[in-house]
């Protein structure tokens, strides 16, 4: 028998579903809580008792809330006339750098699989990682994904059972033959009620591949 006519076994995963902040984006959003320290005389869980749960966020985050009303919300939490773009530094306070070595690994992935992103974000956010990635880079860094779910557009949010179902059939793919990657295991967990393969990130994500392609040894 001719080996060359022996098709190679099909990969198990065809597609792979990322998170964002926390995986590709460095955030730390202690930043975002000391600048709204320095900001007013009130701590941020005193602005936002509910933390990132807070009902203001989660609306900003679905895009029921306008940039305008979010910014006049938090005038008047802390109590002080402050212009649009010391609110928006504050907020952004939290964006870090996204390294070159992580875009080259989605550049791999992007070989073997068919590669989506599904983002928690808000407009505010979303505008000033994209603009800086854009300038460090000279492209968008949504055209390194089949598509990109940003939940502000998409109006519904991790781990919400309805936000992976939507996403599942905006694209058309299969649920049992994609890998969700997220450093949030509330998000984790959403995933797998959705029925997507899950991975809770817990390190850098180029450790979870070689050459592009998923290590069989996380499944």
């Amino acid at each position: 028998m001719n080996n060359s006519s022996r098709k190679e076994p099909l990969k198990p995963f065809h597609n792979i579903i990322f998170d964002f902040g926390g995986v590709f984006l460095n955030i730390d959003f202690r930043l975002t809580f000391q600048a709204f320290s320095q900001l007013s005389d009130k701590p941020f869980e005193m602005l936002f008792p509910d933390g990132f749960g807070d009902e203001l966020l989660l609306h900003f985050e679905t895009g029921k809330v306008s940039p305008i009303v979010f910014r006049n919300e938090l005038r008047e939490r802390l109590g002080k006339r402050i212009d649009d773009t010391t609110l928006d530094v504050v907020w952004n306070a939290l964006l870090l750098d996204l390294p070159g070595y992580r875009v080259d690994l989605l550049k791999k992935v992007a070989a073997h699989y068919r590669v989506f992103l599904l983002s928690n974000t808000n407009i505010i956010h979303y505008q000033k990682y994209n603009s800086d990635f854009r300038d460090r880079y000279g492209f968008d860094f949504c055209d390194l994904f089949k598509k990109a779910y940003w939940s502000h557009e998409l109006g519904l949010r991790k781990p919400d059972l309805a936000c992976f179902e939507a996403v599942i059939k905006d694209s058309g793919i299969d649920a049992s033959e994609t890998v969700f990657i997220d450093d949030s295991y509330p998000n984790v967990e959403g995933a797998r009620k959705a029925g997507l393969q899950a991975i809770h990130l817990t390190t850098d994500v180029v450790e979870l591949f070689e050459d592009g392609v998923i290590k069989k040894e996380l499944f």
